[in-house]
């Protein structure tokens, strides 16, 4: 994992990104001081939030007449996201809260870097890709609330700051527009 160096004048930016990350997270994540009924219900969201994401998919699918075909896209497009993500946090190899001691490993992640989180890319692809077929829909309300529900979850258990879900939801949302702006005219 990267180290930052508040000696380097090249890294102030990045140091200065780093400390408010770690504010936020003081205030956000839940550290080594977990309230039981949170932990739980950060755990359940982080674990299984992807089920009423598909099945908000699924009536977008179905009730809103947008059809099967074009959430096939945007699950093709999120899936090319999501390795481009994963490539992307790797080469720049930040760290995560339970990396760097400030919370255990409440969800049993793997110690690779976490910027931009791969779960807040992939989910804002989703809803960056229906924005532009669904304006002002209830059910993308349910998507916008689902994904910040899954940040909220994933940051609590410690497995990401809260700028690693940003920078991906982001990151994913301006992906997902691209790819229904291409794919959907």
């Amino acid at each position: 994992m990267q180290t930052l160096s508040p000696n380097t004048p090249n890294d102030q930016p990045l140091v200065r990104w780093q400390r408010l990350d770690r504010r936020l997270f003081s205030w956000l994540g839940a550290g080594h001081c977990a309230q039981p009924i949170a932990l739980a219900v950060a755990k359940a969201v982080a674990r299984w939030s992807w089920i009423p994401l598909v099945g908000l998919m699924l009536i977008v699918g179905y009730g809103q007449g947008a059809g099967l075909w074009v959430v096939a896209q945007c699950l093709l497009a999120a899936g090319l996201v999501q390795l481009a993500s994963k490539r992307l946090s790797r080469r720049i190899g930040f760290g995560r809260p339970f990396t760097a001691g400030l919370s255990p490993n409440y969800l049993q992640h793997s110690p690779r870097s976490g910027f931009p989180s791969t779960h807040a890319t992939v989910m804002g692809t989703i809803f960056g890709f229906m924005l532009l077929q669904l304006p002002l829909s209830p059910v993308l309300a349910g998507m916008a609330a689902t994904m910040l529900a899954t940040g909220w979850a994933r940051v609590y258990a410690g497995a990401h700051f809260p700028l690693d879900v940003l920078a991906g939801m982001a990151l994913g949302s301006f992906c997902g527009a691209i790819f229904a702006a291409v794919l959907l005219e």
